[in-house]
Order: structure tokens, then C-alpha cells, then sequence
């Protein structure tokens, strides 16, 4: 019997984890190495809730992608008895008749995923409280929803285990040309997979085009008609805003999807910025004149690893045995098992590099996140 081909796979988030499971599924013999703990204050993949939406414009590849990652997501909720989606649905707030929301209404048609569209009566009658009189129509995705994020990546990660995959957790991990450096180790293999989150541009400097931004979740206290058993998810693309309804008694989550201030994830403070906090206030407002009063309950600061067109970043660096997995541009989590698939699949050679996931020059472009613009 052949040996077994071994892998390296540097970081316990949504892209490390359902990388390694996805490897070790086809026999690799998978080592996973955390710097601290799967979904962790510090993670990318951390915090309670991510929001899971096939809609992407008109870009047909991540609209399938994340309609097999909702599938993926059910079967891991099958394998674990863990609730890890909440089917809340989701209405996009178009303010344009012929904009993004309605090239998502005509791609997810098109690959047969449901999608409406909802006049603004309709769109009322989703909310305790909500402003319509700015909007073209509603897109309701009646399967999309929230993703219990910490559970869902500390479950794919124990998933893993099951698998064969060795975990080793509270190391930290340098490049050591094609092999890792920790502590007085040096550990090889025949692929290694950096999937580091932020800590990427550190470890690698100007050979990746990566950006790292201090974003801010806020959560309010509110009545219990806003839980997210009770409202759908929603997203303003136009207005780069999103949130959800209180999901486990976190509160009422609304964020401003403008990209933030350069952030540094083992130097700076998590205190989150004054402006972002204003700007959740302002939509409440805005769009939710029944919580524009509404108490600050608490905040999350997070952090966006963004690719210039953001779309994923998952390329060789030395002669195909070094792989970077990153660039998930606040878009990613969703992908959740299927993005591992995608990896592994690069990885092992079964499909080509893919030139829109390559080091090469990228064209500027936020399509793909829930915001229509970055600034």
C-alpha cells in the first residue's frame, strides 16, 4: 500500500478546518495547528453569528458556492445534533429596480434557487418596524439565515478529530521556506496550507495583496418580537448595512459594512471605533424607526482580510507544496465545509489553479461583500 500523503494545514478557522477535513476525507494524513483555540475572541471565524445568503450579483460561481455550502452546513448539523443554522430567511433592501439585488434575483433563478421579489407591503410585514419608502422592491431569500459562527467552525474541528485529523492547538507557527517552524520544530509535509486570517500579510509581507480592517458588530436591546426566531436577516447593499434579529439573547444585531481602518490582530486594542457605533445608530434609525432608541447591548470588533476585488485567495507559493487559504473579505464563513472541498481540490490537483483566486494583479472591486462600496 502507498504511503499516505501527509498535510500541514496552519490555522483552525473556517478555511484551516474544513480544509483538513476535507484532505484527511480523501485519506491525506492531516495535521491542524491553532495558535489558540478554534473560534476564538481573536478569530476571524469567532464570534455568534455570520450570516449564510446564496445572493452575489450577477457572479454565478459564488451564488452556487454558497447554495452547496448551506448543504454542507445541514449535513455537519446532521453528523454533530447541532443546531448550526438558523433558517431565518433574509430580505435584501433594493433601492434600485435594476441594480445588484435584481442580478442576484436573476442568477439565483437561474441555478434554481429560490428567490422573490417583494413589494414594499410585503416587506412591512417582516419587521415590527421598518422604512420601505426608499426601496424598489425587496429580494427575500427564504432559505438563507444566521450561522451559530463559533459553534460551526469548533464543530467542523471536531468533525476532524473523528476523521483522523490531529489537532494541536496553543502553537504558533512560522514559515520555514516549504516547511513550519514552531517553537524548536520544524515540521514538513507534502502540501502545507497556510490559513492564517489576518496574521497572512505578517507572515508573508508584499508577496500577498491582502488588507486587514477593524470591523465592528453592534448588538441592542430589544423588544421580543425583534428575536431572530420572529424577523428575518436582512442586508442593505446600497447602504453597505446588515444584521439580524436577536439571535440566543445577544441582542439585535446592525453593522455598518463600510470597510474600516487598517487593523494590526496581535497589536491593537478590540475597542470598538465611535464612528462604526454611530453608523449602526444612523440605520437603525434610518431603516428601523421603532429601535432608533434602542440600548447599546454590547459590540464585537472583528477583523476583514480583503483581497482588492474580494473575491478568495488560494494559490501556491513555492512549486505547489506551500498554499496560501485566505481572503475571505467578509464573505467567506458561509462556504463553511464546501470551501474546504474547493481547497482540497487545488491542493491535491484534481482542478487547476484558478486565475481569480492567483497572486496576480487584481482589478478593485467590493461585489461580493453585503456593502456596494468600501469607503
Amino acid at each position: 500500500m502507498a504511503d499516505r500523503q501527509t498535510a500541514l494545514v496552519v490555522g483552525a478557522g473556517v478555511f484551516g478546518a474544513a480544509t483538513a477535513l476535507a484532505l484527511a476525507r480523501r485519506g491525506w494524513k492531516v495535521t491542524l495547528l491553532e495558535r489558540a483555540t478554534p473560534g476564538h475572541v481573536g478569530a476571524s471565524s469567532g464570534g455568534e453569528s455570520r450570516l449564510l445568503r446564496s445572493s452575489h450579483g450577477a457572479d454565478h460561481f459564488y451564488t452556487r458556492l454558497a447554495w452547496d455550502g448551506r448543504a454542507t452546513w445541514r449535513a455537519l448539523e446532521a453528523d454533530t445534533g447541532q443546531q448550526l443554522l438558523v433558517e431565518t430567511g433574509m430580505v435584501w433592501f433594493a433601492r434600485d429596480e435594476h441594480g445588484w439585488e435584481a442580478d442576484s434575483e436573476r442568477v439565483c433563478a437561474s441555478l434554481g434557487i429560490p428567490v422573490e421579489r417583494l413589494g414594499a407591503d410585503r416587506v412591512r410585514d417582516l419587521f415590527p418596524s421598518v422604512r420601505t419608502d426608499d426601496l424598489a422592491f425587496g429580494l427575500w431569500e427564504p432559505h438563507a439565515g444566521v450561522l451559530r459562527a463559533r459553534l460551526a467552525v469548533r464543530a467542523i474541528v471536531a468533525v476532524a478529530r473523528r476523521t483522523g485529523v490531529t489537532v494541536r492547538v496553543g502553537v504558533t507557527a512560522r514559515p520555514a521556506g516549504v516547511a513550519v517552524h514552531i517553537a524548536d520544530e520544524v515540521l514538513r509535509a507534502d502540501r502545507v496550507v497556510w490559513a492564517c486570517g489576518p496574521w497572512l500579510p505578517a507572515l508573508f509581507g508584499d508577496r500577498l495583496e491582502l488588507t486587514v480592517t477593524q470591523q465592528d458588530a453592534c448588538y441592542f436591546t430589544v423588544p421580543a418580537d425583534w428575536r431572530a426566531d420572529r424577523v428575518p436577516a436582512w442586508v442593505d447593499f446600497t447602504g453597505a448595512a446588515y444584521g439580524t434579529g436577536d439571535l440566543d439573547g445577544r441582542g439585535f444585531k446592525c453593522s455598518t459594512d463600510r470597510q474600516g481602518p487598517p487593523f494590526d490582530p496581535e497589536r491593537d486594542d478590540r475597542t470598538p471605533l465611535p464612528a462604526h457605533t454611530t453608523a449602526a445608530r444612523d440605520i437603525l434609525a434610518h431603516r428601523f424607526p421603532a429601535l432608533a432608541a434602542a440600548p447599546l447591548s454590547g459590540t464585537r470588533t472583528c477583523q476583514y482580510t480583503t483581497t482588492v476585488d474580494t473575491e478568495f485567495l488560494i494559490a501556491p507559493l513555492d512549486a505547489g507544496t506551500v498554499w496560501i487559504a485566505g481572503g475571505g473579505s467578509g464573505h467567506a464563513f458561509k462556504h463553511g465545509p464546501v470551501l474546504g472541498d474547493l481547497v482540497a481540490d487545488l491542493v491535491d490537483g484534481s482542478r487547476a489553479p484558478d486565475e481569480r483566486f492567483g497572486l496576480s494583479t487584481r482589478t478593485p472591486s467590493g461585489g461580493l461583500r453585503t456593502a456596494g462600496h468600501k469607503g
